[in-house]
């Protein structure tokens, strides 16, 4: 074995491992893409940015006759500072005779954000209430706990939001 064996193994692994690392996820349907950065215009500050990368999105068959799409989103740079919130916002999917979706907004709140709590990937399960009408959503997230760093929460926890009437918001452990 020579001396280059091991350098070119740590590269060969190195490279393996950001490749990995790499695989990009479906992107955002355009027309989705199109409606989240209008969200991002209403909610950013002046000095705050959207962060279309990191943009994650899920569709959902409520029923057969009702489609919605998640999306957890991202803006950055409150205040000029270094923080990010994230976000999640529903939107119902309704496609036209030429099958071209529309997405039309349900309803956003923040769900995550530097020292409290971040989504990495999005996979939500949902149960309907047919009594009351409301759809919960489990989803997966990291929280922040106080031996983390403020962006690299640990601790792993299910959020559970609601969706009832036209608005989300997230039901709080009792």
């Amino acid at each position: 074995m020579n001396a280059m064996t091991p350098k070119l193994l740590i590269i060969c692994l190195s490279l393996a491992t950001t490749l990995a690392v790499a695989t990009p996820k479906s992107p955002t349907p355009p027309p989705l893409q199109a409606q989240v950065q209008r969200l991002v215009e209403l909610l950013r500050d002046p000095y705050a940015m959207g962060y279309p990368e990191a943009t994650i999105f899920q569709t959902i068959d409520l029923d057969p006759t009702q489609k919605i799409a998640l999306v957890i989103f991202t803006i950055e740079g409150f205040g000029g500072g270094n923080n990010h919130t994230q976000y999640l916002a529903a939107f119902n999917i309704q496609s036209n005779e030429q099958g071209t979706d529309h997405y039309s907004m349900i309803d956003v709140i923040p769900v995550g954000g530097k020292g409290w709590r971040g989504i990495e990937n999005l996979n939500a399960k949902f149960r309907r209430d047919d009594t009351s009408g409301e759809v919960v959503f489990k989803i997966s997230a990291l929280e922040v706990t106080g031996e983390d760093a403020l962006n690299f929460p640990s601790k792993k926890i299910k959020i559970n939001i609601i969706l009832k009437d036209g608005r989300l918001f997230e039901k709080t452990a009792t």
